[in-house]
Order: structure tokens, then sequence, then C-alpha cells
């Protein structure tokens, strides 16, 4: 299942008397690297927080927010009411004399999200993990829509590279012919003298030539890199990191095949094949 690491989802579950709402969001990034913002009084739910993430979560850069308030503006004015009910009485008992003011319930009702939130209880967490669970089924719908994207394209941009691949096998094996021929003209137009290189020295150096241009082990691991990486596209298990060790897998045998084949043509392919794999290797990256 190919999932881009780029993704939100936002979950909302209401408690008795406040709506409680999870917001997540992730990037790419190497690893799991997750940064959790919630009320400092459930800090104690960070843990189980963390747990939770991860296990839908691979890789990535995730922040993740907690957020509560009132459940309706009712809630909200009870609040500010029992916030005002409770200054009034402080200033009796402390003697202060003065008349409260309209300016004065505003400054009440702007700090009433200072208020302190529920305690964290084992059912408060509950409700929290149902809102991040809301969450994570909307992330993971998101990622899962654009890493199909980014698998596409990755197949499209594999199958050119599979085309480049079958060219350079199908060169090859004329190599050693071809290296035959230019070496004897190239001989020939030395001795003109009249005198006849003996056929067996001119065989064994095409021989030697032949064996030091051999990439029929490249081929053969090129041919096993394009059916793994299917295998990978295909699969359940996030296949990001696996992909991105597979591309410096196909760099290493396309460079070693233009390192044997001392050939024009094939080089230019190996080029074209370096060229199209960074870019493969680009989408690599934003997958989960």
């Amino acid at each position: 299942m190919v999932k881009s690491m780029t993704g939100f989802g936002r979950g909302e579950v209401a408690t008795a008397s406040h709506l409680i709402t999870v917001e997540i969001s992730t990037v790419n990034r190497k690893q799991f690297d997750a940064s959790l913002w919630m009320p400092r009084e459930w800090m104690s739910f960070e843990p189980r927080m963390l747990a939770l993430l991860k296990s839908q979560i691979a890789r990535g850069a995730i922040k993740c927010l907690v957020a509560l308030r009132p459940l309706s503006d009712a809630d909200a004015m009870m609040g500010v009411i029992e916030k005002f009910q409770r200054v009034r009485a402080t200033a009796e008992q402390l003697g202060l004399s003065g008349t409260a003011t309209i300016s004065d319930l505003v400054a009440l009702s702007a700090n009433e999200r200072e208020s302190p939130p529920p305690q964290p209880t084992d059912e408060l967490w509950e409700v929290v993990a149902q809102a991040t669970e809301k969450a994570l089924a909307q992330l993971q719908t998101m990622r899962l829509h654009e890493g199909e994207q980014i698998a596409t394209d990755i197949r499209q941009r594999l199958g050119s590279l599979r085309a480049l691949f079958e060219t350079i096998r199908e060169i090859a094996p004329t190599l050693p012919e071809a290296h035959r021929e230019v070496l004897q003209k190239r001989i020939e137009a030395l001795m003109s003298n009249g005198h006849q290189l003996d056929e067996g020295v001119l065989e064994r150096e095409v021989a030697i030539f032949a064996e030091r241009c051999d990439i029929a082990e490249e081929l053969t691991r090129l041919e096993a890199h394009f059916v793994h990486a299917e295998t990978l596209l295909s699969g359940e298990a996030p296949c990001g990191r696996a992909l991105d060790f597979l591309c410096q897998e196909f760099f290493r045998e396309i460079n070693t095949t233009g390192s044997k084949c001392n050939d024009r043509t094939i080089a230019h392919h190996v080029i074209a094949f370096k060229t199209l794999l960074e870019t493969v290797r680009e989408q690599v990256q934003n997958l989960e």
C-alpha cells in the first residue's frame, strides 16, 4: 500500500462540556519525528499519543495539535459568569470597592480559554484517542490518494528505464564482434606491407575484450531490481525507504555497466538511464 508522506487530518469528539479537536499534518522526513501541542495539564497523554501516531505512521515530520473549547456559547457564558462571581467574592473578602463594567466582562471572556482544562483521566484519554483516530483516518485517506498518484508516476518512469535497459541488453552481445571488426581493420591498415597477423592473436584480443565488457551479471541484477520495485509498489508495507535503497542499487549496477562497456551507444543510454533514475529517486523520497 503506497502512501505519500504529505497529508492532513482533523477529528472532533465532544464531551459533556467541551469539544476536543485533533489536527494532524505530515510532511517528508526520513525518520519518524512528531511534535505535539496540547494543554499543559494533558502532557501525561504524550506517550500514549506518540504510540497511537506510530501505530499508523511509519515516518515523516508530524505535527499534532490537540485543542478544546466549550461545547456551546452557553457553556462559555457560564464560565465567564462563574469567573466573575469568583472575582467579586474575592474583592468582597479583601474589602475592595468598585463597579464592574462591560470592559471587565470582555476581558474575562477573552481570558476564558485560559481556564484549566478537564483533568487528564483515562476516560478523557479515550475521548482524545477517538478524535485522534478520526484525524488519522482522514490523514491516511489523503496520503493514500497522493501515494497512488506517485506510484503511477514511478511505474511510468520505471517503464522508461526498462526500455533503456532492454536496448542495452540487445546491444551488449554485439560488442565483441564489432570490436573484432574494428581491430581487424586497424591492423590491416597498419600492416600494409603484406604481412599477415596470426589469426590466433586477433581472436585472443577479442576474447579478452569480450570478458572485460561482459555485463551479464549487471543485467541480471538490474532485471531483479525491476521485479523487486514492482513487488514493493504492490505490497501492503510502507515502501519508501526500501525503494530509496533500491534506487541506489540501480545506480550502482548501471554505473558498472557504463564503466565496462567501451561503446558510445551504450554510454549514451547509460547517461539517459542515470538521469531518469534520479527523477525516480526524487519521487520515491515522497513515499512513506
